[in-house]
């Protein structure tokens, strides 16, 4: 039977809204609602918050001991050397990588992808729902087989790759056996993320109809929530879905005009 490990990927340092992984939500750190939802996935043998060796992090590590959840510390920028070193230390076979800052995740749709790794018949590399945007921004997740990284952690030198590993994968997809699910319609203008204070406002709310009807409500639920209150999706309707790929295109034509 293959270990299968949930990462959480974890910093207090964003640029745009410091501290935000500690944000409160319902009365619980934002963090926690991840970690809350991911243990209801049965495959799942444990969940790391994998954050990095900095003074800032401190507040996390303290936070995953308080709450009695595993946790890594290492490098900031390296970060497949965080993600690789995190899967070593905990012995699996396969990593369910989810950002911090998704507390709106769809637990439904992790599980459906890691059915699809585990029934494949050739074994992936890479079971994710991003090389063809279909899903709300916030509904991201990459399942991946642990060799992969290990190659990954072992051959790739250049610093930017090392901390974009998951895109160089998707942007060198005809080297790797990649499955990616898509949706039935397409939802990628829609803004679920954490980023900045609207972003957050935006989460809060959505929390506040619907957690406590069901602590695990996924993305059907967000989007009848919103066709009844449309006035929601304004919160923060003001930043585009595509920020995250967008800074990712800049910084790579940067790096490629070195």
């Amino acid at each position: 039977m293959e270990k299968i490990i949930a990462v959480i990927q974890a910093r207090m340092g964003s640029t745009r809204l410091p501290g935000k992984v500690l944000a409160d939500i319902e009365g619980k750190p934002l963090i926690w609602h991840i970690y809350n939802r991911l243990q209801k996935i049965s495959t799942i043998s444990e969940i790391i918050i994998s954050t990095t060796s900095k003074v800032q992090d401190k507040p996390l590590i303290e936070f995953a001991k308080k709450e009695k959840i595993s946790y890594y510390a290492g490098s900031e920028d390296d970060l497949i050397d965080r993600i690789y070193k995190t899967g070593e230390k905990f012995d699996c076979d396969i990593i369910v990588k989810i950002n911090a800052d998704c507390p709106l995740i769809d637990i439904n749709m992790i599980e459906n992808g890691i059915k699809k790794f585990l029934t494949s018949k050739r074994k992936p590399d890479l079971v994710t729902n991003c090389v063809e945007e279909t899903f709300p921004e916030g509904m991201q997740y990459a399942i991946f087989n642990f060799k992969t990284l290990e190659n990954l952690w072992n051959t790739l030198n250049e610093g930017f790759w090392r901390e974009f590993f998951y895109r160089f994968m998707i942007e060198n997809q005809n080297k790797y056996f990649i499955i990616n699910l898509k949706n039935n319609k397409d939802l990628s203008k829609l803004r679920w993320t954490v980023d900045y204070e609207e972003d957050l406002e935006f989460v809060k709310i959505i929390y506040n109809k619907l957690f406590s009807k069901n602590e695990f409500f996924g993305m059907n639920e967000i989007l009848n929530l919103l066709d009844k209150n449309p006035e929601f999706k304004k919160i923060n309707d003001k930043y585009s879905a595509k920020i995250g790929i967008n800074d990712f295109n800049n910084l790579k034509e940067k790096f490629r005009g070195q």
